[in-house]
């Protein structure tokens, strides 16, 4: 690991961006600790509640893959809750233990019914001396059972109560993580700013339904529960980058996350860390080693000599759909020996730009290309391309 992937995040000098998130490979010290050997910069354990919120999560199956026919999910939804360990077995054990591993400890804490009940629960934490940071969870999807928090999670003026309450009470940086289920995240995240929050992470898990199973009429899941894995990627840059334009604190940002390209995207969008979660769930702790080192690997070959040298380089780039839409407009052309005329681009193309000659071979029509651009991303063998 090189001096190179180091990033001052809110105040905190992490190793490397890369932090394993809030959920199951968190769920206790040891799980935590783990992370933080396999070589995550930090590690946030599973969200620590008070006994009056603490909930038994399903025991009876509480994730389903969300796939294509039989082919590798590129979804998971979760009806996971809180952590169901006791709070005192987080204060006397587990988060020493934790931090065991070498990666900061960012202490993820539930968002009470009032704000002194969270304020009381950020103080017992920061007592323990071993936590470096708060993360404030005012926005778990699957949370409704308790305080009414998919309310709180939308609700500016009760972020900003709880914000600048744990605030004002501990000496840590205190960031807020959001939620994805609103329209526009940029006035929360300008309030929890403007309340005090050093960070906002981006985002939770969006609420969503498994799915059905047709042969008996029943869902996968009979609860709602959060999406998260590659296919929510999309969703939550656009609320990166939103808010990287709009708000100036760091951003943590989480969705999606499989590989060291992922995170290089999010951090060109704006944020200073990426969390991961799912990808650790699918393929084990040791999926943290390889974006380590495929970020290092970039970063030296790039030139790069710290995150901030391509910390939001894209964001620039983003402009209105009606800006591009002005744009000259491309058609599609063809490099010929590349294609192997296996007729997939014709079957997706809508404006008769493609055809096939007397002798079975692929030919465009340039003045026909509307530019959409489908027919480019469908070819396998990358035979098309919009010049």
């Amino acid at each position: 690991m090189t001096d190179r992937l180091e990033v001052s995040f809110a105040g905190v000098k992490l190793r490397n961006p890369i932090i394993l998130g809030s959920a199951t490979p968190s769920r206790d010290g040891e799980a935590s600790k783990k992370g933080g050997l396999a070589g995550a910069g930090a590690i946030i354990p599973k969200t620590i509640t008070t006994p009056a919120l603490l909930s038994q999560h399903p025991r009876c199956g509480r994730l389903h893959f969300v796939r294509h026919g039989r082919r590798r999910p590129f979804g998971m939804v979760n009806t996971e809750l809180y952590s169901t360990m006791p709070l005192e077995e987080w204060l006397d054990r587990e988060l020493a233990i934790a931090a065991e591993g070498g990666a900061k400890v960012i202490a993820s804490i539930v968002a009470e019914g009032a704000p002194e009940e969270t304020v009381a629960l950020a103080k017992r934490v920061e007592a323990t001396g071993l936590v470096d940071m708060f993360e404030l969870n005012v926005s778990c999807p699957v949370s409704d059972a308790h305080v009414g928090q998919n309310m709180v999670e939308q609700n500016i003026e009760i972020v900003v109560t709880q914000t600048r309450a744990v605030k004002e009470a501990t000496s840590l940086p205190v960031g807020v993580k959001m939620t994805p289920n609103v329209s526009d995240m940029v006035p929360i995240a300008q309030a929890a700013k403007d309340a005090g929050a050093d960070f906002l992470t981006i985002s939770n898990s969006v609420k969503s339904l498994a799915g059905v199973d047709i042969e008996t009429g029943k869902p996968y899941l009979p609860a709602y529960g959060g999406y998260t894995g590659p296919a929510i990627k999309p969703i939550i840059q656009r609320f990166v980058s939103e808010v990287a334009r709009a708000v100036d604190i760091p951003i943590s940002a989480v969705g999606g996350v499989r590989s060291w390209e992922d995170i290089v995207e999010y951090i060109m969008l704006g944020a200073t860390t990426v969390q991961t979660v799912t990808a650790v769930m699918w393929d084990g702790y040791e999926v943290l080693d390889k974006l380590v080192s495929g970020l290092s690997q970039f970063m030296e070959r790039k030139g790069y000599n710290s995150i901030e040298d391509f910390r939001g380089i894209t964001l620039p780039h983003i402009t209105t759909i009606q800006e591009y839409a002005a744009c000259p407009p491309k058609h599609v052309i063809l490099e010929q020996e590349k294609c192997d005329d296996c007729g997939l681009c014709l079957k997706v193309c809508f404006y008769d730009a493609l055809y096939t000659d007397r002798q079975g071979h692929l030919n465009t029509r340039p003045e026909n290309c509307d530019g959409c651009g489908l027919c480019v991303e469908t070819c396998p063998r990358q035979a098309l391309s919009l010049k």
